[in-house]
């Protein structure tokens, strides 16, 4: 058996967090206007009584935990489906939560909602392709989660530490905040 040596862990650990540092600034630098317009489409969607909703494919289907069961949860949230995508409405708002931004099932679902006149915040996060439809063209708001490849070089050159999932939640509480601080405004 091979003892691992605790600073090798603990020098892994620090370029990680360094990365993924880098990873949130460069979203509030990047998306900070673009996480305020979806804030204010879900806030608008609460204060009207209509629906908030929610997909994910891939291995972002994990932040439906937190988002529909977790303690930070917007109420009523539901999630949606391409069956379940004709009860909403032009009131509604739905959050897309996606692997890539060419994700053939979530694209398809973002066209149907779009169609219905439903706003849509998709968060993605992968390289676009150049043919095919893409959330970047479908949806109302976008943020690039900007997670493309591995964050963690390892010594036989392959990159480990592919925080898709982290990068997801980090964006889920950027808009939880910002319609919580709206919905407090509107209250005052």
């Amino acid at each position: 058996m091979h003892k691992i040596k605790r600073c090798e862990v603990s020098a892994l650990q620090k370029i990680f967090l360094t990365q993924v540092q880098g990873l949130v600034n460069k979203m509030n630098d990047s998306y900070e206007e673009a996480f305020e317009d979806g804030a204010r489409m879900i806030a608008q969607s609460i204060l009207s009584g209509a629906k908030i909703g929610i997909h994910a494919a891939g291995d972002m289907e994990g932040i439906l935990a937190q988002a529909v069961k977790g303690v930070d949860r917007f109420e009523g949230l539901e999630e949606v489906d391409a069956a379940s995508a004709d009860s909403f409405s032009e009131r509604d708002t739905v959050m897309l939560f996606s692997p890539s931004p060419n994700e053939a099932e979530i694209c398809m679902l973002c066209d149907q909602l779009r169609q219905r006149g439903v706003s849509t915040v998709a968060l993605f996060t992968g390289e676009k392709r150049e043919e095919g439809p893409s959330l970047q063209d479908l949806a109302d708001v976008t943020v690039d989660l900007g997670v493309t490849r591995g964050l963690v070089p390892g010594e036989d050159g392959e990159r480990k530490g592919h925080p898709r999932l982290l990068a997801a939640l980090y964006a889920y509480y950027s808009l939880f905040f910002t319609v919580d601080e709206i919905l407090e405004e509107h209250e005052d």
